[in-house]
């Protein structure tokens, strides 16, 4: 059985869909898995034993070129539909949009597939829509719809055959020091109002040193290089790692830590695929949907606030009382319990 599953963005939206991948997997004998996704999530699968083939987008890029010039839109257009026509050259039994998005359904309304399903309410195809629940467990209910038993909500990221060696060049290249026993820390994503201040990152960090001296990396995209600059600035047991590491050896880096820390971003659902000691801190957005589930994690957010989860992206209304107003010493406290 031939089955495309298209799921293009976010880095944590296509870590979620491991699940989904494993099962098919493991339950439908003389399966292959073939996936449509976005050139940054490329590391999230490539080394993922259970895929036969995966069609490369650059999402990010269309998005910035299209209506950039007259030359860039028709030259994007003309790219986005090589890929639609490389999909199309395969016969699929079952294909599976994922995403649910109108970029992600052209792919699933222009594939061969004998059977179509998609995530939301789409036209000519069968939907599976859900509401307030996981994200894994929205995925993962796809499964029934196709004959297929799950096989749990378990993240998969593997790692490549050398990654010791690798990661262990890379740390030699950037002349850092890493100690034994340390925690990571990722106080920044991709939406300004899930982001911690660098003045909060910095009470937390005190909280934390007021308790243990252990060795604090930051983790951070370039983007926030300058921020986390300042922050390990302040102390002497923080390592700004912002940028350094490619998507494997930040999956390693958190492998082997002692635990996490972080707001609602790809490397807490990162901190899942290993099963790490993790506190995670929510504001804007809803634990209930995109939460970590697994065993060792506890989420931490301020209670009691008519404002909570309002998904509003940036811009704050109400001076981010969201993540500006957590106790940072109730944040060190748990976090140190788990890692003990």
């Amino acid at each position: 059985m031939k089955i495309l599953l298209i799921k293009q963005t976010s880095l944590g939206d296509v870590l979620h869909m491991t699940p989904v991948i494993r099962a098919l997997y493991k339950n439908i004998e003389n399966v292959q898995i073939d996936i449509v996704t976005d050139k940054k999530a490329l590391g999230i699968l490539e080394n993922n034993p259970y895929i036969n083939k995966i069609y490369v987008l650059d999402i990010y890029k269309y998005e910035k070129e299209i209506f950039s010039s007259i030359p860039k839109f028709f030259s994007t257009i003309k790219e986005f539909i090589s890929h639609i026509n490389d999909v199309k050259k395969e016969q699929y039994d079952i294909a599976i949009d994922l995403q649910g998005l109108e970029r992600s359904i052209i792919f699933l309304y222009s594939c061969r597939a004998k059977r179509k399903l998609a995530k939301g309410k789409w036209l000519f195809v069968e939907s599976n829509y859900y509401k307030d629940i996981n994200a894994i467990d929205g995925l993962i209910s796809f499964l029934p719809l196709i004959n297929c038993m799950d096989d749990g909500t378990d993240l998969d990221f593997f790692l490549p055959k050398n990654i010791e060696t690798s990661f262990n060049q890379r740390v030699k290249e950037i002349n850092i020091d890493i100690k034994k026993e340390y925690i990571v820390f990722s106080p920044f994503s991709r939406w300004e109002t899930k982001d911690l201040s660098v003045n909060k990152t910095i009470e937390i960090i005190k909280e934390i040193n007021k308790l243990s001296n252990i060795q604090i990396i930051l983790s951070a995209t370039e983007d926030y290089k300058k921020e986390c600059d300042i922050i390990s600035s302040n102390f002497d047991n923080v390592l700004n790692s912002a940028g350094i590491f490619n998507l494997s050896h930040l999956a390693y880096l958190i492998k082997m830590s002692k635990g996490m820390l972080s707001v609602d971003s790809f490397p807490m659902h990162l901190a899942c695929a290993f099963n790490k000691p993790l506190i995670a801190i929510f504001g804007p957005t809803s634990e209930v949907r995109v939460g970590p589930i697994t065993t060792n994690s506890e989420v931490i957010r301020v209670k009691n606030l008519n404002c909570a989860r309002c998904y509003i992206r940036k811009n704050c209304p109400n001076n981010h009382i969201c993540i500006e107003n957590l106790d940072s010493s109730l944040i060190a406290n748990k976090l140190l319990s788990k890692i003990e």
